[in-house]
């Protein structure tokens, strides 16, 4: 069985995801190919082996003048589309990427098509109409969900909009909302281009596949299950807290609160509320904020000492920087299900994190961990609060904490899980009418 993922870049939460079960597949004897997008979007990472490939998508080159021309124009027309539809203040702003590229996105891999065809975060890289248009109407294929993005129009996440189980329009996120806007448009697009295709989709929380299930998107047929993402508990283990922090030239004494993101510059992902928070904290022991991630966190809000260990790539690195945290921090304001979360948890440091999205099922508000109320540094805080005043409370959460990781997020579970869903999806695959 040879199976192909598709991602857009190699790096962020949804490609950790999808390169884990990448490589457990290839360690199970499978042959398995990662497609990605290049260095789109500033998201560059060195190659790791043979087994990624590039896309070979992107604009045509200017002496091919035809084709530039048409492309230019279309995008001309698109960019115009959305800066109309986006200006103002939208009321609830946040990432929006609709289905149209300037240029056509064709499937054509190198040799035959796949027996399997796995989508994951392929936001920004695909034109759905030749995308989809390109596959034959009976190829497996199974996509894995890591926002809402593929269920609605454009926007990531929908917060309390329900538009995308019709039609979409009056987008929230949208700064000029209308009945027909540009989510109306594309989810309009979209729509037409999933038709007839059925696809068997995953997603790596609960929460998201009870929504996948109401989107007017998906055609009849789709499957529709949860399987959490991977984690290799080999690389994700307790160490002693004190040797963590030697290593990493952090104090050893005192109350450590960890924060981690890809961009400390993305206020989504709740660098402010962190920063307020752990400001708040009034303990008798001296607290260190210690945070990694790209770029720098944002000046003048911490009163306290931060530490920024920087981007981390390395398992090795990132499980020193979980195991020498008193407690860790996940204050999202929206999230599909943590992939920090789960990876301090089996570092065996507890988590405080806030209650949207499916960070409920890894963070079990009083046993695996503590919640606290999205956007609000106040309720973060204190939740930090009760946890730095209570060591034995911090050991039972952690505790708690790692076994639901064994027992829900191993990688071994997870590729399994997979390995029969490939196998439904490729005995379905032969019943399939033509389109």
């Amino acid at each position: 069985m040879r199976v192909d993922h598709i991602n857009a870049y190699l790096t962020g939460g949804a490609a950790v995801a999808a390169r884990r079960l990448h490589h457990a597949l290839l360690a199970g004897d499978i042959e398995s190919r990662f497609w990605f997008s290049g260095e789109s979007g500033g998201r560059s990472a060195p190659v790791p082996d043979a087994s990624y490939r590039q896309l070979p998508w992107g604009m045509p080159p200017v002496w091919d003048v035809g084709h530039f021309g048409r492309a230019a124009l279309r995008w001309s027309w698109e960019r115009t589309l959305r800066s109309y539809y986006r200006r103002g203040n939208a009321a609830r702003p946040g990432m929006y990427n609709g289905p149209v590229r300037p240029y056509p996105t064709p499937y054509v891999p190198d040799g035959t098509l796949p027996d399997l065809l796995h989508l994951h975060w392929v936001s920004r890289i695909i034109d759905y109409r030749s995308f989809f248009g390109s596959l034959p109407a009976n190829q497996p294929l199974v996509w894995t969900l890591h926002d809402m993005q593929p269920l609605t129009g454009g926007c990531h996440h929908a917060h309390d909009c329900d538009r995308f189980q019709q039609t979409c329009g009056n987008c929230p996120a949208l700064g000029r909302p209308s009945c027909h806007d540009l989510s109306f448009r594309d989810h309009g697009i979209k729509k037409r281009a999933l038709f007839g295709r059925v696809i068997h989709i995953v997603t790596p929380s609960r929460w998201l596949e009870r929504l996948a299930r109401t989107s007017s998107l998906f055609p009849a047929g789709c499957t529709f299950q949860t399987i959490h993402n991977g984690i290799d508990l080999a690389d994700f283990r307790p160490l002693e807290k004190r040797a963590a922090r030697r290593q990493l030239g952090l104090p050893e004494d005192g109350l450590v609160i960890g924060y981690a993101a890809e961009s400390l510059n993305n206020k989504p992902k709740g660098i402010e509320e962190f920063l307020r928070a752990i400001s708040r904290l009034k303990s008798e022991e001296r607290v260190t904020g210690l945070i990694f991630g790209k770029g720098e966190p944002p000046a003048g809000i911490a009163t306290i000492p931060l530490i920024n260990l920087g981007f981390l790539t390395s398992p090795a690195q990132i499980r020193l920087a979980y195991a020498a945290a008193d407690i860790f921090t996940v204050p999202s304001h929206a999230e599909t299900i943590s992939q920090t979360a789960p990876e301090a948890l089996a570092c065996g440091t507890p988590v405080v994190a806030s209650d949207v999205g499916g960070i409920p099922e890894i963070v079990r508000d009083g046993k695996t961990g503590l919640l606290a109320r999205p956007r609000d540094s106040e309720s973060l805080a204190a939740q930090l609060a009760m946890l730095a005043a209570d060591p034995a409370l911090r050991q039972r959460l952690a505790e708690a904490g790692r076994d639901l990781v064994h027992r829900e997020f191993e990688t071994t579970g997870q590729t399994a899980r997979y390995g029969e869903l490939y196998a439904e999806a490729l005995g379905s695959a032969v019943a399939l009418p033509k389109r």
